[in-house]
């Protein structure tokens, strides 16, 4: 038998059209059920949501997420509950829409079905990312799609060790590089030419973005592989040399700063309704197998 929910919680993109009517709406079929709801505080004003509000949803430790919005919002949602095991809803409110794919009209049509716990849950690999500075550990963070080495100006080739498992050195200058798990392959990877990699795969993706060589091709690696990225020193200032997490957290990087990319302890855990697959998200928003 599958557990009951007995908590939601909910985040928002309030700049998505009708982001605030759904959310109402969602609040009030959930509640109409017999499920708590939690909102932070800045969601209840926006919203107009009444009820008690908390600082941070990840301390309440709710049975479910429901993420209305888009990719962007489900990334961030999965950094933030992936630590604490919650799982993640995603409803799509416009836009790409890969991770979160669900329309919002049907989501809020089952929500009985959901409160029952009647859902199978994705377990997605995630990055833990490390950079060290003068042998000190000065970031650590969390990502579900990828970990970007790069300049903010693309302007000058940028010069950078790869070692795997501390072996394997290899020195090339490149636009950047892309370190990302099987979920992160249909993002930035893919549009620097890397594979697509099924979620339920266990691996690593390293994927130069515009090497300048015709030799650094894309690489899978097995998942316990230990990337280290080291951002060699050059005679032209490499200006706005940073790491960017998922495409929204960002850490400056210096000259001799090693990033280490590992499989994080934790992972994100995705409901799945049942209605479509990853081939079917390739096809629709990837038209991946269309003829013309």
């Amino acid at each position: 038998m599958p557990e009951p929910i007995r908590s939601v919680a909910i985040t928002t993109a309030l700049h998505k059209p009708h982001a605030q009517e759904a959310t109402r709406r969602a609040v009030e079929l959930l509640e109409q059920a017999g499920a708590e709801v939690v909102f932070t505080k800045a969601l209840a004003e926006a919203c107009g949501l009444p009820g008690s509000t908390c600082d941070d949803v990840a301390e309440v430790r709710p049975d479910l997420m429901l993420v209305m919005g888009g990719d962007g919002t489900f990334l961030s949602a999965a950094r933030m509950m992936a630590p604490i095991g919650t799982p993640l809803l995603g409803v799509d409110l416009g836009g790409f829409g890969f991770l979160a794919e669900e329309e919002p009209s049907w989501v809020l049509d089952e929500i009985e079905r959901i409160l029952a716990g009647e859902f199978t849950i994705d377990e997605r690999m995630m990055l833990a990312v490390e950079v060290h500075r003068h042998g000190e550990v000065v970031a650590k963070l969390l990502g579900l799609n990828d970990a970007v080495m790069a300049t903010g100006s693309f302007r000058r080739l940028v010069r950078l060790t790869l070692r795997l498992n501390g072996n394997g050195e290899t020195r090339f200058g490149a636009d950047g590089l892309i370190v990302s798990s099987p979920t992160g392959s249909t993002a930035y990877s893919l549009s620097a030419g890397g594979a697509i990699v099924h979620p339920n795969v266990e691996a690593i993706l390293i994927t130069a973005i515009c090497p300048h060589t015709l030799t650094m091709r894309p690489l899978v690696m097995e998942a316990s592989t230990t990337v280290s990225v080291t951002i060699e020193p050059s005679r032209e200032p490499q200006e706005g040399m940073a790491l960017t997490i998922d495409g929204q957290e960002t850490v400056s990087l210096e000259p001799e700063d090693e990033v280490q990319v590992t499989r994080a302890e934790c992972r994100a855990r995705v409901v799945r309704l049942g209605r479509r697959t990853f081939y079917d998200r390739l096809r629709t928003k990837l038209r991946w197998g269309e003829t013309r």
